[in-house]
């Protein structure tokens, strides 16, 4: 796809995908409308995983009900733009015109996605190995030069399609390395649902973070909330536990624990305690200010814990 948005080739549609298009654009005017939607919904879909990634599994996870207005509520969305052209037709001349603009957001959006594409081989090297990494990227980059190849166009898609089936199937037929262990730094420790009952009972605050190496949200939330000075002294203090569940490769047991907060994607994060000894969920998007009132809701004896400073009194005879 980087090579593609830099102009190195170009994939295009088949020849029936396009005339089915044509046709529906040029049949009657809801016909048209829904052939245009569909194609939009379709292209648009993967780059808006990271927003709906959690609303998608949790409709297809639920009720017929649950299915039916989440996508209601997802249509009306993609509908908005064109029903706020059409009540208020002025904003139309707000829009960009088409120019050689687009060829140079083009250019600077094929970099971003060729350094998302890194990103991505390093994650797959933890969840494999670094040799299925590498073998992966060469595979791609034998399918982008296949791309441009001088050979008849049917020899060379079908060359480039076998190049990327190829580096589909390379991860499953290498070795995969050995079990990865997360290392855990800091005041974090492994994650271990048994556990989080006795801590409790003991008077301790748990905070349980669930992470992955591809959750960019994550890693967001780690760097600016959770590393904070302010956060990381109350999660390091002695009457807190952080633990950290490592969910870059698929875990049963992490999948079921976030099954019963009825949440199916990351990042997740929870705090039990005293005052909360069913865990008390928080939002996917961390403030410092969301960390510190749920550890301090948690603690025993109203909101004092052992992590936290005890405020300083004062008495003067008055």
């Amino acid at each position: 796809f980087a090579g593609n948005l830099a102009g190195l080739f170009e994939i295009p549609l088949p020849a029936w995908l396009g005339n089915l298009a044509a046709s529906g654009s040029r049949g009657p005017a809801p016909l048209g409308d829904f052939a245009a939607g569909v194609f939009a919904t379709m292209l648009a879909t993967p780059c808006s995983a990271p927003y709906l990634g959690t609303a998608i599994g949790f409709a297809l996870a639920g009720s017929s009900t649950d299915i039916l207005a989440v996508f209601l509520t997802l249509g009306i969305g993609l509908a908005l733009p064109y029903l706020a052209v059409a009540a208020f037709p002025d904003i139309a001349r707000l829009l960009p015109r088409p120019g050689r603009w687009m060829l140079t957001l083009r250019r600077i959006l094929a970099v971003f996605l060729a350094g998302t594409a890194l990103w991505l081989l390093t994650v797959l090297a933890a969840q494999t190995s670094l040799v299925a990494a590498l073998a992966v990227a060469v595979a791609l980059l034998v399918a982008g030069l296949l791309m441009r190849a001088r050979f008849a166009p049917m020899v060379r898609r079908a060359s480039a399609a076998a190049a990327l089936a190829l580096a589909f199937v390379i991860p499953l037929a290498l070795p995969a390395s050995t079990a990865r262990q997360a290392v855990q730094t800091g005041p974090w420790q492994k994650f271990d649902e048994a556990a989080i009952d006795g801590f409790v009972r003991e008077g301790k605050i748990v905070f349980v973070d669930v992470t992955a190496d591809w959750c960019v949200n994550c890693k967001v939330n780690e760097r600016l909330v959770l590393q904070s000075d302010e956060v990381a002294r109350r999660l390091g203090g002695p009457g807190t536990v952080a633990m950290r569940a490592d969910w870059t490769r698929p875990d049963g047991m992490i999948a079921a624990f976030l099954r019963g907060f009825g949440r199916y994607g990351i990042p997740f994060y929870a705090v039990y305690g005293p005052a909360t000894p069913e865990g008390q969920p928080l939002p996917e998007i961390l403030t410092r200010a969301t960390v510190l009132d749920a550890l301090t809701r948690a603690a025993p004896e109203g909101g004092k814990d052992a992590g936290a400073a005890a405020p300083k009194t004062v008495r003067n005879g008055g």
